[in-house]
């Protein structure tokens, strides 16, 4: 029920990271359309877009794309170890990863609630606050940490099954360990 609840979360996040990159598209096919065919370009577009869509689209769609498997995997020793071993690495990777992304979510959430806290805007044509921008990183951050964690303890409860996207790298250890590499 857990992981239900997680991939209605990791999914949520990547509709509205989606939802911002549209209305990020629209607005600047807009601000273009206006500015060159009628001289009268949207003054507040540069800033929205910038500083709250575009940190939104590049933090809110991570937890999804870890739990597809859209990031790039680059094992050096990986394809060398077993099933078991290759799981354990991949555990310890995970949970370090999923440590780094704590700390920054844990800081940028520190640095968002103080803004938030003291008021902070950039000051432009529209008085934008500026929590409003740094709030996606602690929570784009600690989302992809929890998909971390949670793909971590799912690989040590199934340590000696290969996981989806794994197979390639398991049957070659397999066919090392078996009869040196042919297959």
């Amino acid at each position: 029920m857990l992981e239900r609840i997680h991939q209605g979360v990791d999914i949520t996040l990547f509709w509205l990271a989606g939802i911002a990159l549209i209305v990020m598209m629209a607005l600047v096919s807009i601000d273009v359309v206006a500015r060159y065919l009628f001289n009268a370009p949207l003054t507040f577009q540069f800033e929205l877009t910038t500083n709250y869509l575009m940190v939104m689209v590049a933090t809110l769609g991570l937890p999804w794309c870890l739990r597809r498997g859209a990031f790039i995997k680059l094992s050096v020793v990986g394809r060398f170890l077993g099933v078991r071993s290759h799981n354990l690495l991949h555990v310890f990777n995970a949970l370090v990863a999923a440590a780094v992304l704590v700390a920054i979510a844990w800081f940028s959430g520190v640095r968002t609630w103080d803004k938030f806290v003291g008021g902070d805007a950039m000051f432009g044509v529209i008085d934008w606050p500026v929590w409003l921008s740094t709030i996606w990183v602690p929570i784009g951050c600690a989302m992809l940490a929890l998909r971390l964690v949670t793909d971590a303890l799912l690989r040590l409860r199934n340590l000696d099954r290969p996981v989806d996207g794994d197979d390639e790298r398991t049957q070659d250890a397999r066919d090392i360990a078996e009869n040196g590499g042919a297959s």
